[in-house]
Protein backbone atom coordinates (compact mmCIF):
# COMPACT_ATOMS: atom_id res chain seq x y z
CA UNK A 1 0.00 0.00 0.00
CA UNK A 2 2.81 2.19 0.71
CA UNK A 3 4.47 1.57 -2.47
CA UNK A 4 0.84 2.67 -4.07
CA UNK A 5 0.90 5.53 -2.41
CA UNK A 6 4.17 6.92 -3.32
CA UNK A 7 3.53 6.03 -6.97
CA UNK A 8 0.71 8.11 -7.00
CA UNK A 9 2.34 10.78 -4.75
CA UNK A 10 5.33 10.37 -7.80
CA UNK A 11 2.76 10.68 -10.65
CA UNK A 12 1.00 13.82 -8.70
CA UNK A 13 4.23 15.50 -8.42
CA UNK A 14 5.41 14.98 -12.15
CA UNK A 15 1.62 15.78 -13.35
CA UNK A 16 2.09 19.08 -11.49
CA UNK A 17 5.17 20.04 -12.66
CA UNK A 18 4.03 19.13 -16.20
CA UNK A 19 0.89 21.33 -15.40
CA UNK A 20 3.15 24.62 -14.70
CA UNK A 21 5.42 24.02 -17.47
CA UNK A 22 2.36 23.87 -19.64
CA UNK A 23 1.09 26.91 -18.04
CA UNK A 24 5.03 28.36 -18.30
CA UNK A 25 4.98 27.71 -22.18
CA UNK A 26 1.41 29.83 -22.30
CA UNK A 27 3.22 32.77 -21.50
CA UNK A 28 4.92 34.66 -24.01
CA UNK A 29 5.44 35.21 -28.11
CA UNK A 30 5.85 32.91 -30.34
CA UNK A 31 7.95 36.06 -31.92
CA UNK A 32 10.27 38.69 -30.15
CA UNK A 33 7.79 41.65 -28.98
CA UNK A 34 9.20 44.72 -28.77
CA UNK A 35 7.39 46.92 -26.40
CA UNK A 36 7.25 50.66 -26.41
CA UNK A 37 6.68 52.07 -23.03
CA UNK A 38 5.18 55.35 -22.15
CA UNK A 39 6.58 58.76 -20.82
CA UNK A 40 8.45 59.53 -17.98
CA UNK A 41 12.00 57.75 -18.77
CA UNK A 42 14.65 59.55 -15.98
CA UNK A 43 16.89 61.95 -18.01
CA UNK A 44 20.38 62.62 -17.03
CA UNK A 45 23.52 64.85 -17.79
CA UNK A 46 27.37 63.44 -18.13
CA UNK A 47 29.37 65.25 -15.96
CA UNK A 48 32.86 65.90 -17.80
CA UNK A 49 34.09 63.12 -15.11
CA UNK A 50 32.03 60.76 -16.55
CA UNK A 51 29.85 61.04 -13.14
CA UNK A 52 25.89 61.04 -13.89
CA UNK A 53 23.64 64.25 -12.72
CA UNK A 54 20.09 63.33 -13.05
CA UNK A 55 17.81 66.28 -13.87
CA UNK A 56 14.60 64.22 -14.36
CA UNK A 57 12.80 63.53 -12.07
CA UNK A 58 12.93 67.22 -11.52
CA UNK A 59 13.96 67.73 -7.81
CA UNK A 60 11.89 70.39 -6.26
CA UNK A 61 13.35 71.46 -3.20
CA UNK A 62 11.37 70.56 0.25
CA UNK A 63 10.28 73.23 1.17
CA UNK A 64 9.63 75.14 -2.45
CA UNK A 65 6.41 75.20 -2.57
CA UNK A 66 5.79 76.89 1.23
CA UNK A 67 8.45 79.40 0.38
CA UNK A 68 7.09 80.25 -2.76
CA UNK A 69 3.60 80.70 -1.37
CA UNK A 70 4.99 82.76 1.20
CA UNK A 71 6.99 84.75 -0.59
CA UNK A 72 4.47 85.77 -3.26
CA UNK A 73 1.02 86.09 -0.96
CA UNK A 74 1.12 89.80 -1.30
CA UNK A 75 1.25 89.52 -5.05
CA UNK A 76 -1.53 86.93 -4.94
CA UNK A 77 -3.78 89.31 -2.76
CA UNK A 78 -3.26 92.24 -4.50
CA UNK A 79 -4.07 90.47 -7.83
CA UNK A 80 -6.92 88.98 -6.39
CA UNK A 81 -8.70 92.16 -4.64
CA UNK A 82 -7.57 94.22 -7.71
CA UNK A 83 -8.20 91.57 -10.72
CA UNK A 84 -5.03 92.83 -12.26
CA UNK A 85 -2.99 89.95 -12.79
CA UNK A 86 -0.15 91.28 -14.62
CA UNK A 87 2.37 91.17 -11.85
CA UNK A 88 1.05 87.41 -10.67
CA UNK A 89 1.85 86.45 -14.26
CA UNK A 90 5.23 87.44 -14.56
CA UNK A 91 5.94 85.98 -10.80
CA UNK A 92 4.05 82.36 -11.69
CA UNK A 93 6.51 81.88 -14.90
CA UNK A 94 9.22 83.35 -12.75
CA UNK A 95 8.68 80.24 -10.42
CA UNK A 96 7.89 77.26 -13.16
CA UNK A 97 10.40 78.30 -15.65
CA UNK A 98 13.58 77.45 -13.74
CA UNK A 99 12.25 74.25 -12.51
CA UNK A 100 12.59 72.88 -16.39
CA UNK A 101 15.71 74.56 -17.24
CA UNK A 102 17.99 71.42 -17.13
CA UNK A 103 15.33 69.73 -19.12
CA UNK A 104 13.77 72.29 -21.48
CA UNK A 105 14.82 71.94 -25.92
CA UNK A 106 15.76 74.55 -27.56
CA UNK A 107 14.23 76.02 -31.16
CA UNK A 108 16.01 73.24 -32.82
CA UNK A 109 14.29 70.68 -30.46
CA UNK A 110 17.38 69.49 -28.95
CA UNK A 111 18.67 69.25 -25.77
CA UNK A 112 21.41 72.18 -25.22
CA UNK A 113 22.84 70.76 -22.37
CA UNK A 114 23.10 67.33 -23.70
CA UNK A 115 20.68 65.52 -21.29
CA UNK A 116 19.76 62.17 -22.67
CA UNK A 117 17.58 59.53 -21.32
CA UNK A 118 19.15 57.39 -18.39
CA UNK A 119 18.77 53.88 -19.73
CA UNK A 120 21.04 51.94 -21.99
CA UNK A 121 20.22 48.76 -23.06
CA UNK A 122 23.27 47.05 -24.19
CA UNK A 123 23.42 43.34 -23.96
CA UNK A 124 19.72 41.72 -25.05
CA UNK A 125 19.24 38.17 -24.05
CA UNK A 126 17.74 36.00 -27.07
CA UNK A 127 16.38 32.84 -25.60
CA UNK A 128 13.30 31.59 -25.44
CA UNK A 129 11.46 30.96 -21.93
CA UNK A 130 8.93 27.60 -22.15
CA UNK A 131 9.69 28.46 -25.97
CA UNK A 132 8.69 31.62 -25.84
CA UNK A 133 9.47 35.02 -25.62
CA UNK A 134 8.62 37.10 -22.50
CA UNK A 135 6.45 39.56 -23.90
CA UNK A 136 8.07 42.41 -21.44
CA UNK A 137 11.48 41.27 -22.22
CA UNK A 138 11.73 43.68 -24.62
CA UNK A 139 11.09 46.77 -23.66
CA UNK A 140 12.27 50.51 -25.51
CA UNK A 141 12.73 53.36 -23.28
CA UNK A 142 13.36 56.63 -25.01
CA UNK A 143 13.92 60.32 -24.80
CA UNK A 144 10.07 60.71 -24.33
CA UNK A 145 10.66 64.77 -25.31
CA UNK A 146 12.33 64.15 -28.59
CA UNK A 147 10.54 64.45 -32.00
CA UNK A 148 9.13 61.08 -32.57
CA UNK A 149 10.59 60.19 -36.27
CA UNK A 150 14.49 60.97 -34.40
CA UNK A 151 13.45 58.53 -31.57
CA UNK A 152 12.05 55.60 -34.33
CA UNK A 153 15.67 56.06 -35.35
CA UNK A 154 16.89 54.33 -32.28
CA UNK A 155 14.09 52.01 -32.10
CA UNK A 156 14.87 51.25 -35.41
CA UNK A 157 18.36 50.16 -34.25
CA UNK A 158 16.74 48.72 -30.94
CA UNK A 159 14.43 45.80 -33.50
CA UNK A 160 17.51 45.42 -35.13
CA UNK A 161 19.73 43.96 -32.18
CA UNK A 162 16.35 42.20 -30.65
CA UNK A 163 16.08 40.34 -34.20
CA UNK A 164 20.03 39.37 -34.20
CA UNK A 165 20.16 38.37 -30.89
CA UNK A 166 16.68 36.09 -31.54
CA UNK A 167 17.78 35.07 -34.92
CA UNK A 168 14.01 36.14 -35.67
CA UNK A 169 12.95 37.89 -38.79
CA UNK A 170 9.52 39.52 -37.81
CA UNK A 171 8.99 41.18 -34.26
CA UNK A 172 5.95 42.08 -32.88
CA UNK A 173 5.24 45.90 -31.45
CA UNK A 174 3.70 47.59 -28.86
CA UNK A 175 3.10 50.96 -28.26
CA UNK A 176 1.96 52.17 -24.82
CA UNK A 177 0.56 55.97 -24.47
CA UNK A 178 2.94 57.90 -26.36
CA UNK A 179 5.03 54.59 -27.37
CA UNK A 180 1.81 54.43 -29.50
CA UNK A 181 3.21 57.89 -31.10
CA UNK A 182 6.27 56.59 -31.19
CA UNK A 183 6.10 53.49 -32.58
CA UNK A 184 3.81 55.16 -35.60
CA UNK A 185 6.09 57.25 -36.15
CA UNK A 186 8.33 54.02 -37.10
CA UNK A 187 5.89 52.17 -38.90
CA UNK A 188 5.56 55.03 -41.42
CA UNK A 189 9.44 55.85 -41.63
CA UNK A 190 10.50 51.68 -42.08
CA UNK A 191 7.53 51.12 -43.15
CA UNK A 192 7.09 48.38 -40.99
CA UNK A 193 9.36 46.37 -42.91
CA UNK A 194 10.45 43.84 -39.53
CA UNK A 195 6.75 43.73 -38.26
CA UNK A 196 4.82 41.32 -37.69
CA UNK A 197 1.87 42.30 -35.55
CA UNK A 198 1.17 45.53 -34.41
CA UNK A 199 -0.60 46.24 -31.27
CA UNK A 200 -1.56 49.86 -29.30
CA UNK A 201 -2.66 49.76 -26.14
CA UNK A 202 -4.19 52.76 -24.21
CA UNK A 203 -2.37 54.93 -27.03
CA UNK A 204 -2.60 58.32 -27.88
CA UNK A 205 -2.08 58.56 -31.15
CA UNK A 206 -5.00 60.42 -31.83
CA UNK A 207 -4.11 62.40 -28.50
CA UNK A 208 -3.83 63.23 -24.64
CA UNK A 209 -7.18 65.15 -23.06
CA UNK A 210 -4.82 67.22 -20.60
CA UNK A 211 -2.04 67.48 -23.05
CA UNK A 212 -4.29 68.76 -26.29
CA UNK A 213 -6.50 71.11 -23.82
CA UNK A 214 -3.34 72.35 -21.95
CA UNK A 215 -1.15 73.00 -24.88
CA UNK A 216 -4.72 74.97 -27.09
CA UNK A 217 -5.17 77.11 -23.38
CA UNK A 218 -8.64 75.37 -23.22
CA UNK A 219 -8.40 74.58 -19.35
CA UNK A 220 -11.57 74.42 -17.20
CA UNK A 221 -12.58 73.41 -13.83
CA UNK A 222 -15.52 71.76 -13.85
CA UNK A 223 -17.65 70.62 -10.18
CA UNK A 224 -19.03 67.43 -11.19
CA UNK A 225 -15.73 66.57 -12.43
CA UNK A 226 -13.99 67.66 -9.28
CA UNK A 227 -16.50 65.93 -6.91
CA UNK A 228 -15.68 62.50 -9.21
CA UNK A 229 -12.04 62.90 -9.08
CA UNK A 230 -11.74 62.56 -5.24
CA UNK A 231 -13.39 59.35 -5.76
CA UNK A 232 -10.36 58.42 -7.46
CA UNK A 233 -7.35 60.07 -5.51
CA UNK A 234 -5.90 58.13 -3.08
CA UNK A 235 -4.59 60.49 -1.35
CA UNK A 236 -4.85 59.22 2.20
CA UNK A 237 -4.18 55.42 3.43
CA UNK A 238 -6.56 56.28 5.91
CA UNK A 239 -9.86 54.94 4.87
CA UNK A 240 -11.73 57.67 7.09
CA UNK A 241 -9.96 60.74 6.13
CA UNK A 242 -10.81 59.45 2.34
CA UNK A 243 -14.39 59.58 3.13
CA UNK A 244 -14.16 62.72 5.26
CA UNK A 245 -12.80 64.13 1.64
CA UNK A 246 -14.94 62.20 -1.30
CA UNK A 247 -18.54 63.27 1.26
CA UNK A 248 -17.49 66.97 1.85
CA UNK A 249 -16.45 66.73 -1.97
CA UNK A 250 -20.36 65.84 -2.66
CA UNK A 251 -21.90 67.54 -0.36
CA UNK A 252 -20.15 70.97 -1.41
CA UNK A 253 -20.84 70.12 -5.36
CA UNK A 254 -24.35 69.46 -4.18
CA UNK A 255 -24.81 72.75 -2.27
CA UNK A 256 -22.67 74.85 -4.92
CA UNK A 257 -20.08 75.56 -3.17
CA UNK A 258 -17.80 73.62 -6.13
CA UNK A 259 -19.33 75.46 -8.44
CA UNK A 260 -19.13 78.76 -6.89
CA UNK A 261 -15.13 77.59 -6.38
CA UNK A 262 -15.03 76.55 -10.04
CA UNK A 263 -16.58 79.42 -11.37
CA UNK A 264 -14.14 82.03 -10.03
CA UNK A 265 -10.98 80.24 -11.05
CA UNK A 266 -12.67 79.87 -14.70
CA UNK A 267 -13.20 83.40 -14.43
CA UNK A 268 -9.64 84.42 -13.69
CA UNK A 269 -8.49 82.06 -16.16
CA UNK A 270 -10.11 83.74 -19.07
CA UNK A 271 -8.63 86.69 -18.26
CA UNK A 272 -4.78 85.41 -17.75
CA UNK A 273 -4.33 82.13 -20.00
CA UNK A 274 -2.64 84.28 -22.62
CA UNK A 275 -0.22 86.12 -20.36
CA UNK A 276 0.69 82.84 -18.60
CA UNK A 277 0.21 79.72 -20.86
CA UNK A 278 2.38 80.82 -23.93
CA UNK A 279 5.13 81.92 -21.51
CA UNK A 280 5.76 78.88 -19.20
CA UNK A 281 4.80 76.04 -22.19
CA UNK A 282 7.44 78.14 -24.78
CA UNK A 283 9.87 77.06 -21.87
CA UNK A 284 8.41 73.48 -20.38
CA UNK A 285 6.26 71.16 -22.21
CA UNK A 286 5.85 73.50 -25.52
CA UNK A 287 9.50 72.61 -26.22
CA UNK A 288 8.96 68.87 -25.88
CA UNK A 289 8.23 67.65 -29.92
CA UNK A 290 7.11 63.81 -28.07
CA UNK A 291 4.40 65.85 -26.10
CA UNK A 292 3.49 67.54 -28.85
CA UNK A 293 2.38 64.38 -30.51
CA UNK A 294 0.24 63.98 -28.49
CA UNK A 295 -2.01 67.00 -28.78
CA UNK A 296 -5.20 66.03 -30.62
CA UNK A 297 -6.15 67.00 -34.46
CA UNK A 298 -9.22 68.91 -33.58
CA UNK A 299 -7.01 71.37 -31.23
CA UNK A 300 -3.36 71.10 -32.69
CA UNK A 301 -3.57 74.69 -34.53
CA UNK A 302 -5.00 76.71 -31.89
CA UNK A 303 -2.55 74.95 -29.48
CA UNK A 304 0.39 75.91 -31.73
CA UNK A 305 -1.31 79.62 -31.92
CA UNK A 306 -1.19 79.85 -27.95
CA UNK A 307 1.84 78.20 -26.63
CA UNK A 308 3.63 80.48 -29.19
CA UNK A 309 1.46 83.50 -28.99
CA UNK A 310 3.71 86.66 -29.37
CA UNK A 311 7.03 84.43 -30.18
CA UNK A 312 9.43 84.68 -32.94
CA UNK A 313 7.97 82.90 -35.61
CA UNK A 314 11.18 82.85 -37.63
CA UNK A 315 13.20 81.44 -34.41
CA UNK A 316 10.37 78.93 -33.87
CA UNK A 317 10.25 78.08 -37.44
CA UNK A 318 12.52 74.88 -37.78
CA UNK A 319 10.70 73.52 -34.41
CA UNK A 320 7.05 74.06 -35.94
CA UNK A 321 8.65 72.07 -39.19
CA UNK A 322 9.36 69.36 -36.61
CA UNK A 323 5.34 69.32 -35.44
CA UNK A 324 3.85 69.36 -38.45
CA UNK A 325 6.17 66.93 -40.08
CA UNK A 326 4.74 64.16 -37.46
CA UNK A 327 1.40 65.35 -37.43
CA UNK A 328 0.36 65.51 -40.64
CA UNK A 329 2.74 62.50 -42.19
CA UNK A 330 1.76 60.27 -38.85
CA UNK A 331 -1.68 61.41 -36.73
CA UNK A 332 -3.76 62.63 -39.64
CA UNK A 333 -3.04 59.64 -42.05
CA UNK A 334 -3.58 56.84 -39.41
CA UNK A 335 -6.59 55.54 -41.53
CA UNK A 336 -4.94 55.42 -44.69
CA UNK A 337 -1.52 54.19 -43.04
CA UNK A 338 -3.68 51.05 -41.05
CA UNK A 339 -4.95 50.57 -44.42
CA UNK A 340 -1.80 50.33 -45.67
CA UNK A 341 -0.24 48.05 -42.99
CA UNK A 342 -2.96 45.62 -43.07
CA UNK A 343 -2.47 45.02 -47.27
CA UNK A 344 0.96 44.21 -46.20
CA UNK A 345 0.01 41.43 -44.24
CA UNK A 346 0.86 43.29 -40.74
CA UNK A 347 -1.70 42.13 -38.19
CA UNK A 348 -3.00 45.52 -36.40
CA UNK A 349 -5.09 45.39 -32.97
CA UNK A 350 -6.02 48.13 -30.22
CA UNK A 351 -6.43 47.56 -26.62
CA UNK A 352 -8.35 50.31 -24.86
CA UNK A 353 -9.13 51.04 -21.09
CA UNK A 354 -12.06 52.59 -19.79
CA UNK A 355 -14.29 53.17 -16.55
CA UNK A 356 -12.66 56.70 -15.88
CA UNK A 357 -13.12 60.40 -16.33
CA UNK A 358 -10.52 62.07 -17.11
CA UNK A 359 -8.36 64.79 -14.96
CA UNK A 360 -11.00 67.80 -14.11
CA UNK A 361 -9.04 70.53 -15.75
CA UNK A 362 -11.66 70.29 -19.34
CA UNK A 363 -14.52 70.82 -20.31
CA UNK A 364 -13.96 66.99 -21.36
CA UNK A 365 -14.27 65.84 -17.49
CA UNK A 366 -17.42 63.71 -18.01
CA UNK A 367 -15.76 61.57 -21.21
CA UNK A 368 -15.00 58.35 -20.88
CA UNK A 369 -11.69 57.73 -20.55
CA UNK A 370 -9.04 56.00 -18.44
CA UNK A 371 -8.10 58.81 -16.94
CA UNK A 372 -5.57 60.45 -19.63
CA UNK A 373 -6.76 59.28 -22.98
CA UNK A 374 -10.50 59.35 -23.92
CA UNK A 375 -12.60 56.24 -25.19
CA UNK A 376 -13.23 57.40 -28.63
CA UNK A 377 -9.52 59.11 -29.10
CA UNK A 378 -7.45 55.69 -27.74
CA UNK A 379 -9.91 54.03 -29.93
CA UNK A 380 -10.01 55.78 -33.11
CA UNK A 381 -13.63 56.45 -33.21
CA UNK A 382 -15.77 53.89 -31.00
CA UNK A 383 -18.97 55.58 -30.28
CA UNK A 384 -19.09 56.68 -26.32
CA UNK A 385 -21.17 57.75 -23.52
CA UNK A 386 -20.21 59.68 -20.65
CA UNK A 387 -19.13 58.41 -17.48
CA UNK A 388 -22.05 58.00 -15.70
CA UNK A 389 -24.27 57.89 -18.90
CA UNK A 390 -25.49 54.99 -21.49
CA UNK A 391 -25.71 55.68 -25.34
CA UNK A 392 -29.36 56.86 -26.35
CA UNK A 393 -32.05 54.13 -26.83
CA UNK A 394 -32.41 55.87 -30.18
CA UNK A 395 -29.17 55.09 -31.09
CA UNK A 396 -29.33 51.64 -29.48
CA UNK A 397 -31.99 50.36 -32.28
CA UNK A 398 -30.19 50.90 -35.16
CA UNK A 399 -26.38 50.26 -33.93
CA UNK A 400 -24.85 46.66 -34.54
CA UNK A 401 -25.96 45.12 -31.04
CA UNK A 402 -22.87 42.86 -31.83
CA UNK A 403 -20.43 45.82 -31.13
CA UNK A 404 -22.00 47.44 -27.97
CA UNK A 405 -20.88 46.94 -24.34
CA UNK A 406 -23.37 44.92 -22.01
CA UNK A 407 -22.93 48.74 -20.11
CA UNK A 408 -24.47 50.06 -22.83
CA UNK A 409 -21.54 52.70 -23.13
CA UNK A 410 -19.85 52.11 -26.06
CA UNK A 411 -20.36 51.14 -29.55
CA UNK A 412 -16.98 49.79 -31.13
CA UNK A 413 -18.29 49.01 -34.58
CA UNK A 414 -17.57 52.97 -35.11
CA UNK A 415 -13.60 52.32 -34.65
CA UNK A 416 -10.98 51.94 -37.13
CA UNK A 417 -10.57 48.31 -35.88
CA UNK A 418 -13.74 47.17 -34.58
CA UNK A 419 -12.85 43.64 -34.82
CA UNK A 420 -9.36 43.71 -33.62
CA UNK A 421 -10.27 46.43 -30.55
CA UNK A 422 -10.65 44.90 -26.53
CA UNK A 423 -11.92 47.00 -24.01
CA UNK A 424 -10.73 46.90 -20.76
CA UNK A 425 -13.41 48.60 -17.94
CA UNK A 426 -11.83 49.38 -14.38
CA UNK A 427 -8.43 50.14 -15.22
CA UNK A 428 -6.85 53.04 -15.73
CA UNK A 429 -4.35 54.26 -17.69
CA UNK A 430 -1.10 53.89 -15.70
CA UNK A 431 -1.88 50.83 -14.00
CA UNK A 432 -0.34 47.53 -15.88
CA UNK A 433 -1.62 44.14 -14.42
CA UNK A 434 0.28 41.53 -15.47
CA UNK A 435 -2.61 39.31 -16.44
CA UNK A 436 -3.23 42.13 -19.57
CA UNK A 437 0.08 40.25 -20.96
CA UNK A 438 -2.00 37.38 -21.18
CA UNK A 439 -4.24 39.30 -23.56
CA UNK A 440 -1.50 40.14 -25.43
CA UNK A 441 -0.31 36.83 -25.91
CA UNK A 442 -3.76 35.75 -27.21
CA UNK A 443 -3.53 38.88 -29.75
CA UNK A 444 -0.43 38.80 -30.98
CA UNK A 445 -0.01 34.72 -31.31
CA UNK A 446 -2.72 34.71 -33.56
CA UNK A 447 -2.64 37.38 -36.19
CA UNK A 448 -6.44 36.14 -37.39
CA UNK A 449 -7.80 36.14 -33.77
CA UNK A 450 -11.21 38.82 -33.30
CA UNK A 451 -13.26 39.52 -30.52
CA UNK A 452 -16.02 37.34 -31.34
CA UNK A 453 -13.73 34.24 -31.29
CA UNK A 454 -13.02 33.06 -27.70
CA UNK A 455 -15.54 32.92 -24.70
CA UNK A 456 -13.31 34.48 -22.30
CA UNK A 457 -11.90 36.83 -24.49
CA UNK A 458 -14.82 38.95 -25.90
CA UNK A 459 -14.34 42.47 -27.01
CA UNK A 460 -15.40 44.28 -23.19
CA UNK A 461 -13.99 43.05 -20.46
CA UNK A 462 -13.79 44.11 -16.65
CA UNK A 463 -10.80 44.23 -14.39
CA UNK A 464 -11.33 42.89 -11.30
CA UNK A 465 -9.37 43.99 -8.07
CA UNK A 466 -9.46 40.98 -6.01
CA UNK A 467 -8.76 38.34 -8.34
CA UNK A 468 -6.23 40.59 -10.84
CA UNK A 469 -7.37 39.04 -13.66
CA UNK A 470 -9.47 40.20 -16.57
CA UNK A 471 -13.21 38.88 -16.88
CA UNK A 472 -15.70 38.88 -19.26
CA UNK A 473 -17.69 41.57 -18.92
CA UNK A 474 -21.26 40.84 -17.86
CA UNK A 475 -24.63 42.26 -15.95
CA UNK A 476 -22.70 40.56 -12.29
CA UNK A 477 -19.83 42.74 -12.74
CA UNK A 478 -19.82 46.21 -15.32
CA UNK A 479 -20.61 48.26 -13.25
CA UNK A 480 -17.54 49.91 -12.33
CA UNK A 481 -18.49 53.86 -11.79
CA UNK A 482 -21.12 54.03 -8.98
CA UNK A 483 -18.66 55.36 -7.10
CA UNK A 484 -19.50 58.54 -8.96
CA UNK A 485 -23.17 58.24 -7.82
CA UNK A 486 -23.52 59.15 -4.35
CA UNK A 487 -26.41 60.94 -3.11
CA UNK A 488 -26.54 63.95 -1.06
CA UNK A 489 -27.79 62.07 2.50
CA UNK A 490 -25.50 59.17 2.18
CA UNK A 491 -22.63 61.82 2.14
CA UNK A 492 -24.10 63.50 4.81
CA UNK A 493 -23.95 60.39 6.71
CA UNK A 494 -20.44 59.21 6.27
CA UNK A 495 -19.63 63.07 6.51
CA UNK A 496 -20.86 63.04 9.85
CA UNK A 497 -19.88 59.84 10.57
CA UNK A 498 -16.15 60.80 9.32
CA UNK A 499 -16.25 63.58 11.84
CA UNK A 500 -17.14 61.57 14.57
CA UNK A 501 -14.53 59.16 14.36
CA UNK A 502 -11.54 61.70 13.78
CA UNK A 503 -12.79 63.78 16.69
CA UNK A 504 -12.83 60.41 18.78
CA UNK A 505 -9.47 60.15 17.68
CA UNK A 506 -8.47 63.82 18.73
CA UNK A 507 -10.04 63.25 22.11
CA UNK A 508 -8.21 59.61 23.06
CA UNK A 509 -4.73 61.16 22.02
CA UNK A 510 -5.12 64.58 24.16
CA UNK A 511 -6.22 62.25 27.16
CA UNK A 512 -3.23 59.67 26.02
CA UNK A 513 -0.50 62.81 25.94
CA UNK A 514 -2.27 63.93 29.48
Amino acid sequence: MKRICSLLLCALLIFSCAGAAFAADADGTDIPTVYVVGTGAGLKVVNPDGSKRVVFPIQIPEDFIETQVKGNLDVFKKAFFTQKWDEFCVVLHDVMAPLFAEIRLDEHGEAPNGSVVDWDWGWIDGRRVGGKYPTDRFQYHYDWRMDPYKTAEGLHSYIEAVRAATGEEKVNLIGRCLGACITAAYMEKYDGEYVQNYLLYCGALYGATQCTKAFSGELYLESGGIERFTYDLELFADEVLMDLLQSAATLLRKTGGLDIAAWAVNNVYRQIYLKVVPPILSETYGTFPGWWSMVADRDYEKAKQTVFYGADMNKWQGFLDILDNYHYNVQTRTPELFAHYRAKGISLANVVKYGYQTIPVTRESDMLSDQLCRVEDASFGATAATINGTLKKSYLKTADSRFISPDKQIDASTCLLPERTWFIKNLAHKDFPDDVNHLFDAILNDPALTVFDREELPQYLVYNDSTEQLEPMNAENMDTTGRYRQSFFRALRIFLHAVRVLLERYIQAKRAGA
